[in-house]
């Protein structure tokens, strides 16, 4: 049999999807068809019952500290915000036990895989409709997402990932190492350099301004909000950690387009001062943030297996390096 990292996506999939399977065994669902939405990073499946109900099946990667308590985690913040807020959030639905995460395997993936069901949650995707007005309502929603996480207390002795240092996964710091010199020839490796370190200092200085650390979402960009008629819906919190909003407001806006990034920026911060007071303390605290968005997102492309964004990597690595020199200041 093949090893699994060497399967095209489809094949992996077809592997998953026997994995999906013993998942749901564990679940009072009466399934009449399971369906792929992607398998990009995490396997998504869409579960339709007997009923006529839908929900969303999702097999967790291994890597990026996904862990049984760390996906605990992410159950229960969402738990809570259903319970505590009119935000619309996908709702952990639970097993036959009662339990919020399950774990189940299948023949020719490499290892087991945590699995969640979720509630359905309608809409597309909100990079389909990156209006301005829009933009505005996703300021807003992470507004309220802060709101909560303010007061919200993580169950006690659970460690979740920690946002205080550039590269907060567990995953090796790999970018500067010898295997990788090519990818970041000496002028390169200098900007990528000056940004670690222009980086950990806005973090440094969050870590001794007194502001207490809070649980984000820690991926809420617009592949990750679902648009039903101007509702907006944060899902896939799967990347959820302990940090200030200046880095997941950095994360956001890390996404938003080059050319209308200016305009796109303010609409975002006019909808999050509807429910917040912005967050940044200092002129360049948040591109800081952003930049340490790049550096991560360049290990992770350096750590990952995945054929498909290897064949990527020196277009990626190029292309953060182009975003770093925008941001970097003179």
């Amino acid at each position: 049999m093949r090893s699994y990292t060497t399967l095209t996506t489809s094949g992996q999939a077809r592997r998953l999807r026997r994995l999906a399977w013993n998942a749901l065994s564990f679940y009072d669902l009466d399934v009449t068809q399971l369906r792929l939405i992607t398998n990009d990073m995490n396997g998504i499946f869409r579960v339709d019952t007997r009923d006529r109900r839908k929900a969303i099946l999702r097999i967790s990667l291994p890597e990026g500290g996904h862990t049984r308590e760390h996906v605990a985690a992410e159950m229960d913040w969402l738990a809570a915000l259903a319970r505590d807020t009119t935000l619309s959030v996908p709702r952990p639905l639970p097993a036959r036990d009662g339990a919020l995460v399950v774990e189940a395997a299948a023949t020719g993936v490499p290892e087991p895989r945590l699995c969640a069901v979720f509630s359905w949650v309608p809409g597309s995707d909100l990079a389909e409709a990156m209006t301005l007005e829009n933009i505005a309502g996703l300021g807003e929603l992470m507004a309220g997402l802060h709101a909560h996480a303010l007061t919200y207390q993580p169950p006690a002795g659970l460690a979740l990932l920690r946002f205080d240092r550039v590269f907060p996964f567990p995953e090796p710091v790999v970018l500067f190492d010898e295997a990788f010199a090519h990818l970041l020839p000496p002028g390169r490796r200098a900007v990528f350099e000056r940004a670690v370190a222009w980086a950990q200092d806005s973090i440094d200085r969050l870590q001794t301004s007194g502001e207490p650390m809070r649980i984000l979402h820690g991926d809420l960009h617009q592949w990750n909000v679902r648009n039903a008629r101007g509702v907006l819906s944060p899902i896939d919190f799967e990347d959820l950690m302990l940090g200030w909003p200046v880095q997941d407001i950095a994360t956001t806006l890390y996404y938003f387009d080059d050319e209308t990034f200016a305009q796109q920026r303010a609409a975002f911060q006019s909808g999050y001062i509807r429910r917040s007071p912005w967050p940044e303390r200092r002129p360049g605290e948040i591109d800081s943030v952003i930049a340490a968005r790049g550096l991560g997102l360049a290990n992770f492309i350096l750590n990952d297996p995945n054929p498909a964004w290897k064949a990527k990597t020196t277009e990626f690595i190029e292309g953060i390096e182009k975003r770093l020199l925008r941001l970097l200041p003179d």
